[in-house]
């Protein structure tokens, strides 16, 4: 796999983090080594990309975003030991790992290891549990009152999903855990946001429309080849279709290099922005809502 794909598949596990850090302030960029920009450059400039904020940054970010903590959007981690099928387990996986990231973000470090032993009991069943390996559970156990350590540690067993997926060419399963992921991050937001109180987390919410495009282009090239897959492709394009209404608006190539106290930064991806209406936002959220519970919703 080439450098550049895999900056955007790491993007898209990393997801979740970064949109629960950015419901506010400024707009989040990425540094990028200026060894690699020349690499890159061509590839972005044809390529759609997501901005990954540094993991100072994205908590910086998660502080300003003005939305309080909501427990109740959360999945109950006494869900866990339900999910029992290897897709549902797959999708539950990266719920829970969005979940994680929310609670940390949140400084809720209590809630934080109990996630985290909820996505170490899923990533044992699904083959992840090199991710969650003895010395990054105890770095979980000794800073669970280290606010910006603990986040660090968050993004760490991100890398090392997709580091272990990319190794063993299962991009299948990596698109369903992304796609959760990311559904869990707009499930939370929209189900904690008041239209016409939140305006830049709803602002942020709009802006998925360009995010989902790029993870049904993604779930498209397992389509074919994995049901599972097919099958959640199928659901976003149903979310796909209630976000069509909204309006893009162009604010230049989203592409951005400049200097900044001597240092190099380009943003990659961005350079539109959606308007949203409120009846939109409410469609929006039930679609969002209808797909999340299918996903996490126990059997009988």
């Amino acid at each position: 796999m080439n450098k550049t794909s895999k900056i955007a598949l790491t993007a898209l596990v990393a997801f979740p983090l970064v949109f629960l850090t950015s419901c506010g302030g400024d707009e989040p960029v990425d540094e990028i080594n200026e060894d690699i920009i020349e690499e890159v450059i061509e590839e972005v400039k044809n390529e759609s990309y997501y901005q990954i904020p540094s993991p100072d940054e994205m908590f910086g970010f998660i502080k300003e975003s003005g939305l309080k903590y909501n427990k109740s959007a959360l999945n109950p981690i006494q869900n866990v030991s339900s999910y029992t099928d290897p897709k549902q387990q797959a999708l539950n996986f990266g719920i829970y790992s969005a979940d994680l990231a929310y609670t940390a973000a949140f400084e809720e470090y209590q809630e934080s290891i109990k996630y985290f032993g909820s996505i170490q009991k899923l990533a044992d069943q699904i083959g992840l549990s090199s991710a969650f390996d003895k010395m990054l559970i105890e770095r979980v156990q000794n800073n669970l009152n280290n606010a910006d350590s603990l986040v660090s540690i968050t993004n760490t067993s991100y890398f090392s999903v997709v580091d272990y997926l990319e190794q063993n060419e299962q991009g299948g399963k990596l698109g369903l855990i992304a796609s959760a992921g990311w559904l869990e991050t707009v499930y939370i937001v929209s189900n904690t946001a008041k239209y016409g109180k939140d305006k830049a987390a709803i602002e942020r919410l709009a802006d998925q429309k360009l995010t989902l495009d790029n993870l049904l282009a993604y779930l498209e090239k397992y389509a074919e080849s994995d049901a599972d897959v097919k099958e959640v492709h199928g659901w976003f394009k149903e979310l796909e279709a209630t976000f069509a209404g909204l309006e893009e608006k162009s604010t230049g190539s989203g592409i951005t290099l400049k200097k900044k106290e001597g240092a190099k930064k380009m943003v990659l991806g961005g350079g539109e922005t959606i308007g949203i209406s409120e009846a939109q936002f409410n469609a929006i959220k039930d679609k969002i809502s209808e797909i999340r519970n299918n996903i996490v919703k126990v059997q009988a």
